[in-house]
Parts: structure tokens; C-alpha cells; sequence
């Protein structure tokens, strides 16, 4: 298994960058009983058979010379059943991929979900021409990112300053699904 949520939900979206994706849209809702992420993509896409073969763990489609295996998915399945959840994926061939994963939110299989900030922040930076959009919600508070968006607004998203920047912004957003206040708009004078 994955040792957190955020460590399979970067593996997955992995996945739709090495899929050659255009656009990738990654969806994490928690809410007080149940968890839900979804990632679709318009990569390659697989035909029925090699989704079958997918599922095994001791398949790999050679994408990774060195690595004889596959475990993304198996791990995926794995931890669906594991949690009381499911685990979907739905893709054709030239069109893309959707993935989705539902588990039980107070599950005590169910992994740490792990650090969102840095798994986003990450991503955010892979390096890949696509445009990956995150879509966050949690007790119905919700903030979307955009790669594009933010490229158009800091530039290049691995210099070192617009890093920074791109790292306080996810954690802003965070903060405000988390309810936390910014200590320092709390010592302004009223």
C-alpha cells in the first residue's frame, strides 16, 4: 500500500502525465463519512485488455525500462477494499482515463491522508506541457487551482520565488478549508 492518500493520489496523476495528457483534473472531496478522489485525464487511454492486465502487479506495460511491475492500481483496489470503499477506472483508447476511489472516512484501514500542500505543490511542478486542474471540497468548503492559470499569473512555476509562492497559495487555500486563521491579519489593529 501507499503510506498515505497523497502518495497514491501523485502516483495516479503520474500515471496521466505519462499517459501523455493534455488535461488532467483532479477532484479530492472529504466530507464527515466518506472520501472520494477522482482523476480524469485525455491521455492514450487503454483498451479493456490492458486495463485487465493493469490490475495485476506483476504486469507493467514497459513504460519504465528498470521496473518489472505495476503496482498503482493494484494498490488502488487494494486499499478500496481495505477501507469499506470502491475503486472505478473507465478508459478508452485515444480518449482518456477516469479514475475514481470512495472509501469510508473514519475507516481504520484507511491510510494518513498524508500532505496535500506538498503532494499539490508538487504536481504543480512536474514537468509536463498539460494543464492539471485541482478541485479541492471538504464540509462543503471548496477552492479550485488551475497549472495554466497560475503559470499565466507567477511564470514559470519551478523558480525558486514563484515556488514559494505557489506553495503559500495552496496553503492559504488549505487553511481555509481547514478553518485556520492567519495569525498575522489577526494582530492588525481594529
Amino acid at each position: 500500500m501507499h503510506a498515505s492518500l497523497c502518495d497514491m493520489i501523485t502516483d495516479l496523476v503520474q500515471n496521466s502525465i505519462e499517459a501523455e495528457a493534455k488535461e488532467i483534473t483532479l477532484n479530492v472531496e472529504e466530507h464527515k463519512k466518506e472520501l472520494e478522489i477522482t482523476i480524469r485525464d485525455n491521455g492514450k487511454g487503454m483498451s479493456a485488455e490492458t486495463l485487465e492486465k493493469a490490475k495485476d502487479p506483476f504486469w507493467s506495460d514497459g513504460k519504465h525500462r528498470k521496473r518489472k511491475v505495476g503496482l498503482g492500481l493494484p494498490f488502488l483496489y487494494q486499499t478500496a477494499e481495505a477501507t469499506g470503499g470502491s475503486a472505478t477506472v473507465h478508459s478508452k483508447e485515444k480518449i482518456g482515463t477516469t479514475v475514481v476511489f470512495r472509501a469510508k472516512a473514519d475507516h481504520v484501514d484507511l491510510p494518513q491522508f498524508g500532505n496535500f500542500i506538498s503532494a499539490a505543490t508538487s504536481l504543480m511542478t512536474y514537468g509536463f506541457k498539460g494543464n492539471l486542474m485541482i478541485e479541492r471540497v471538504r464540509n462543503g468548503k471548496s477552492y479550485t487551482i488551475s497549472k495554466e492559470e497560475l503559470t499565466e499569473v507567477l511564470g514559470d512555476l519551478n523558480d525558486l520565488t514563484n515556488l514559494i509562492l505557489l506553495k503559500q497559495f495552496i496553503t492559504s487555500q488549505e487553511d481555509d478549508l481547514n478553518n485556520v486563521q492567519n495569525e498575522r491579519y489577526e494582530t492588525w489593529p481594529k
